[in-house]
């Protein structure tokens, strides 16, 4: 009897292979918080990967595992922004888990996150997909109530853990579905014309109500702004960025391999999802007092500005959205940075009012958020300005008119909140606001070099997004 061994390279999962391994070596060191070991480690674990993405290994964009795993130039495009959320992220936590007895475990739990991220970017089958989503989604539910001195903390991962446990259903629901449509899970399995394409409709939709989730598309937005309150705050700029990465990664690959969108409903399911999460994410920011619930709600308006790009996949929505996610990921990655140095370890109950007269107290500190509100709200010479510019025109350019009107408006309306925290910084005398800790320098380095970045991407706009057109076929 001949037994067909599977087409196994491990060399193309070496990235994946030291994190794996130094998760697990994070994990059962012992005196790692005191001389910052673990987070030494998990970052150069991350740092190591992000380059060998940089360089790949020269087989691994033709696939192998029968398929099952492929690291063509768009893969490791989105490996790359993974990874940087997370250096990024880690980078802020040093100052709240500093003082922690499980800070080792911290590290660990984040790099298993990444790990999980990888899967889900590099995988061709919905069921591998699954696997890196479950293996996300368990450190972060962890890492969501880590501090366990805020009932805040708790209460939201407790509704993480609910609501990601149902989203998880719905994508299992929606493969076996799929798969009665295509007969595989593979994506690419399906002819151009499907023989269930109400069957095939359904699986997609979801598949793609599951990954909504991780992206806060609305409706699957309710967790976020009490898990982003409650969590450390280097915890929720990593739930802000890296998941919604590794999603928009599958829905790109869904959208660009089922023959026809899956009859099209893709398109018109992600443009409902688009309209919906910038409206009501920018309404419901509007009334935030609290910073970073205001920086929640505006994720889920930026990630509906980015849904804006797989309608267009037929245009440049694929390069439009990717280069969103990099501006995205330096400039909301950016704003917590701020965060962080303003409030050090409690950053969950800062109030935009306690950034009163920080242009006086730290112009620098100041400059910087300026920059990343500006930034976000879609204001030249930003990156955001270029980020919202070549994903409306990708937009327009496939017929979707209305969702691009519906987003310039709600780009006005964002500008009362995103400018109201400038105007707070430079325009309101010092009332007793929170005191700046004099230490964080790393949090402050980092949001000055964000800030950098995003500067250079609004100066630098067609040169970066020609570069990541190149990635696309």
């Amino acid at each position: 009897m001949n037994i067909a061994l599977p087409e196994v390279d491990l060399a193309t999962l070496l990235p994946e292979g030291i994190l794996l391994t130094t998760a697990a070596a994070i994990l059962f060191l012992r005196g790692a918080r005191a001389n910052g070991t673990a987070l030494a480690a998990a970052m150069a674990a991350a740092a190591v990967s992000l380059l060998l993405s940089l360089f790949p290994y020269p087989g691994a964009a033709g696939g192998t595992f029968d398929g099952l795993v492929g690291k063509d130039a768009a893969a490791l495009l989105f490996l790359v922004l993974t990874d940087l959320a997370a250096l990024a992220a880690m980078a802020l936590s040093r100052q709240e888990t500093g003082g922690d007895e499980n800070g080792e475990t911290y590290y660990g739990l984040v790099l298993f996150a990444l790990l999980g991220m990888h899967v889900m970017v590099f995988a061709r089958d919905l069921l591998v997909i699954f696997l890196g989503m479950e293996i996300l989604a368990l450190p972060l539910y962890v890492l969501a109530g880590f501090d366990r001195g805020r009932k805040e903390g708790m209460e939201g991962s407790v509704k993480y853990f609910l609501l990601g446990g149902f989203s998880s259903a719905l994508f299992l629901l929606g493969t076996a579905l799929y798969y009665g449509a295509a007969g595989t899970t593979g994506m690419g399995g399906l002819s151009a014309s499907p023989a269930a394409p109400v069957l095939l409709a359904a699986g997609l939709a979801l598949v793609v109500a599951a990954l909504g989730f991780k992206i806060t598309a609305v409706p699957f937005h309710m967790w976020a702004p009490d898990v982003y309150e409650g969590a450390p705050l280097g915890v929720a700029a990593l739930l802000s960025a890296a998941p919604k990465a590794a999603a928009f990664a599958v829905l790109l690959r869904i959208g660009l391999a089922v023959p026809g969108a899956g009859t099209d409903f893709l398109p018109w399911a992600c443009a409902v999802m688009a309209g919906a999460s910038m409206a009501v994410g920018n309404l419901a920011a509007l009334r935030q007092e609290n910073l970073v619930r205001m920086l929640a709600y505006s994720g889920v308006a930026q990630g509906g500005y980015m849904l804006m790009g797989l309608p267009a996949l037929a245009g440049d929505g694929s390069p439009a959205l990717a280069f969103y996610l990099l501006v995205y990921i330096l400039m909301n990655l950016g704003a917590f940075a701020v965060a962080v140095t303003v409030a050090g370890g409690k950053g969950g109950s800062l109030k935009i009012g306690d950034l009163s007269g920080l242009a006086s107290r730290r112009p620098l500190v100041a400059f910087a958020m300026a920059v990343f509100m500006v930034s976000l709200a879609g204001l030249p010479p930003t990156g955001g300005f270029f980020a919202k510019f070549y994903m409306f025109k990708a937009a327009l350019g496939e017929g979707w008119l209305f969702l691009v009107l519906l987003a310039v408006g709600m780009t006005v309306v964002s500008l009362f909140y995103y400018l109201r925290v400038v105007a707070v910084m430079y325009m309101t005398e010092d009332k007793g606001g929170r005191a700046v800790p004099a230490g964080a320098p790393l949090a402050g380095g980092l949001a000055a070099l964000l800030a950098l970045a995003t500067l250079a991407t609004g100066i630098l706009p067609s040169w970066i997004f020609q570069g990541i057109g190149r990635v696309f076929p």
